[in-house]
């Protein structure tokens, strides 16, 4: 067995000491301590990133067995990036992933990394432990993103835990422990016992629950120390009567209560003994108490009890995680349906949990430690002004405040790039309000170029072209030259590949004025089938688009758009159903689906349509050919109402082509 481990070591130290054998790094000086400052030089020739000007760095420092990460400023110095490093007193081990854009070069998942040195051993405390945990992602002691895909064995991950330990036992005996026994047990089986037991005995033999949980861990991983871990689980629980292990209890219970009313109860009672910012984040992760349900669970209460002044509360002490996900079912959906409530009472909650989400703007959360502070608040701006901005704009505008949703829309613009229909939308609209033609005119122009324009913004630019141009002669020509004919090209290139030439089931069905359309006798002609419900979000929001589809056709007596209701239970739904066509002015030919006896649901038809052609749930837009062929299926809304009118014609168009 000493053979083995010695021969195994000699392996992993040459692989470690070899480490960087393109020299795309070099460490001044070679041989480091803590305490020391470091000068970087990297040469990105021969990486993905030669040649780039922007590079930037970030270092993760394992100082007192736990992992930092932070920004490396770098200077250019002709093909070289240099930078300079101070360690801790307590860093053991550095390393470094540069990157430009999306591109990183971490050595070609090796790591660019310095050991650093002892004067009292080979080497500095947290030097073998950080080697070897951060290729060990099965541990959970990793760098999330940093060394993709790469895992050694149990029995390396082993090695480097029992180098660390008998090097600086001082340091690191109840740092590493758990690490220690979990892969000791994995290399030797029950031959390991006695050292683990020894490890178990020395940590509980330390004062703290930290040091006691350290050795549950153990017993609660290591087969047949089930005895063990109860008992040590029970002196826990005694002995810190509100420490972790009972808050793992208390999580659970709550977690297995069916009944909701006391699920808020137990999620209340949870919070108020176990408050947030007093969690133990280590713990919580290594066994998965997750606040965030717990928040969950009394938003949700707020919502069905639509107590909007408990919900602007309860937002001043949620965790960043959780706030988008409420703020989504709490106030993004009751905005979209509009009958749930107004936007003015929206307005306060909305407010509330957006200043929560900002707050955490410069205060970066435990669980994204992983993150350097310039990764994090990039990370943040991505979550904060794609999960709430886009409502919470619309909010603001429609409530009248006009200023501050024309700041959040300009901001959210540095992350969608014009590549999203409703912002361009808001953004287009506030412009209009204050009256900014020149910043209205630049938006509208590259919002077109990706296609992701609405009808108001159409109307918008009408006006803008006649304007300058004194008449609308030639202004959808001019429409058609902003778009990015490479974009439209590689996107009907994509529908050719899904087009499809299958059976139509037949089908009759009546239509808003109560007359019978047959599909039998619609041959010679190409047609469009939307089918939707009054309660499908998507559905409705997909109609901009579909009208200005409908109006390019509407002098092709070819080209057949056909709206079929379909899923709906209410009893009065055809007439709110044709009312809603008239308040919204659309040109639409509306069929309802056929309701069977006995059915809850005038589904009929969609039924044998979803079964034919394995497909379910709406919106789902069919297109026909002129010898009742199906050619196209497209499920949902992306959000553009240019884009979909484009998409809609473009398919339309192949039809009519097709053989």
């Amino acid at each position: 067995m000493k053979t083995l481990i010695l021969g195994l070591s000699l392996l992993l130290s040459s692989s470690l000491f070899g480490q960087n054998p393109t020299q795309r790094v070099v460490f001044t000086p070679a041989v480091a301590k803590p305490g020391d400052q470091l000068l970087i030089t990297y040469t990105p020739e021969g990486s993905a990133l030669a040649g780039k000007k922007d590079i930037k760095a970030v270092v993760y420092t394992y100082d007192n067995y736990a992992w930092h990460a932070n920004d490396l400023p770098l200077t250019q110095e002709g093909q070289t990036w240099k930078a300079k490093l101070q360690l801790g007193n307590d860093c053991g081990l550095a390393t470094i992933k540069y990157q430009s854009g999306k591109l990183v070069d971490n050595n070609d998942n090796q790591s660019f990394t310095i050991m650093l040195k002892s004067d009292t051993s080979p080497q500095a405390p947290g030097a073998y432990a950080g080697w070897g945990l951060m290729r060990s992602p099965n541990y959970g002691l990793t760098i999330p993103g940093y060394l993709e895909g790469v895992s050694i064995s149990d029995t390396a991950t082993y090695h480097w835990m029992n180098q660390e330990i008998s090097s600086n036992f001082k340091q690191a005996g109840s740092k590493v422990a758990v690490p220690f026994a979990r892969s000791l047990y994995k290399f030797q089986g029950e031959a390991a016992m006695p050292r683990i037991n020894r490890a178990t005995q020395y940590l509980m033999g330390l004062s703290g629950e930290e040091n006691l949980m350290k050795a549950y861990t153990i017993f609660s991983q290591i087969p047949g120390s089930k005895t063990r871990a109860d008992s040590l689980q029970q002196a826990l629980e005694k002995q810190f009567p509100a420490g972790n292990l009972a808050r793992l209890k208390a999580f659970r219970q709550m977690n297995l209560e069916s009944n909701f009313e006391k699920k808020v109860e137990l999620s209340r009672a949870f919070l108020q003994k176990f408050p947030y910012n007093d969690a133990d984040y280590t713990f919580n992760h290594a066994y998965n108490v997750n606040y965030t349900s717990v928040y969950l669970n009394l938003a949700i209460q707020t919502l069905l009890k639509k107590d909007y002044a408990a919900l602007t509360a309860l937002a001043h002490e949620l965790p960043f995680s959780v706030i988008p996900t409420i703020y989504y079912k709490t106030i993004e959906i009751a905005h979209k349906r509009k009958d749930e409530a107004d936007d003015k009472t929206l307005l306060a909650p909305a407010q509330a949990l957006l200043d929560r989400m900002e707050s955490f703007k410069n205060q970066r959360p435990a669980d994204y430690w992983y993150l350097s502070p310039l990764e994090y608040q990039a990370t943040y701006e991505e979550i904060f002004l794609r999960s709430i901005a886009l409502t919470q704009i619309q909010i603001l505008r429609n409530t009248g405040h006009f200023e501050e949703a024309l700041a959040l829309a300009n901001r959210t613009q540095q992350v969608w790039q014009y590549k999203r229909a409703e912002l361009n939308n808001e953004q287009a609209l506030l412009l209009d309000h204050f009256n900014k033609p020149n910043e209205l005119r630049e938006l509208l122009v590259k919002s077109m170029h990706e296609n992701q324009s609405s009808p108001e913004m159409l109307e918008l630019l009408k006006k803008d072209y006649q304007r300058s141009k004194g008449s609308l002669t030639g202004f959808e020509t001019y429409v058609e030259g902003l778009k990015s004919q490479e974009l439209a090209s590689k996107e009907l290139k994509e529908l050719e590949k899904i087009m499809i030439n299958k059976d139509m089931p037949d089908w009759t069905m009546k239509d808003g004025n109560g007359k019978t359309v047959k599909f039998s006798q619609l041959r010679g002609k190409t047609i469009v089938m939307d089918f939707w419900a009054t309660w499908c979000i998507p559905c409705k929001a997909s109609f901009p688009g579909m009208k200005l589809a409908v109006e390019k056709y509407k002098n092709d007596p070819d080209v057949l758009f056909f709206f079929v209701d379909t899923e709906e239970r209410t009893p009065n739904y055809k007439q709110e159903i044709m009312q809603y066509i008239k308040e919204n002015n659309y040109p639409f030919v509306v069929l309802f689906d056929n309701k069977l006896p006995n059915a809850k649901a005038n589904d009929e038809v969609f039924k044998r349509i979803c079964k034919a052609f394995s497909i379910s749930g709406i919106p789902q837009k069919l297109i026909i050919d002129k010898k009742g062929k199906l050619r196209f299926i497209t499920v949902g809304f992306k959000g553009s109402a240019t884009g979909l009118s484009d998409e809609i014609s473009a398919m339309v168009e192949l039809t009519k082509k097709a053989e």
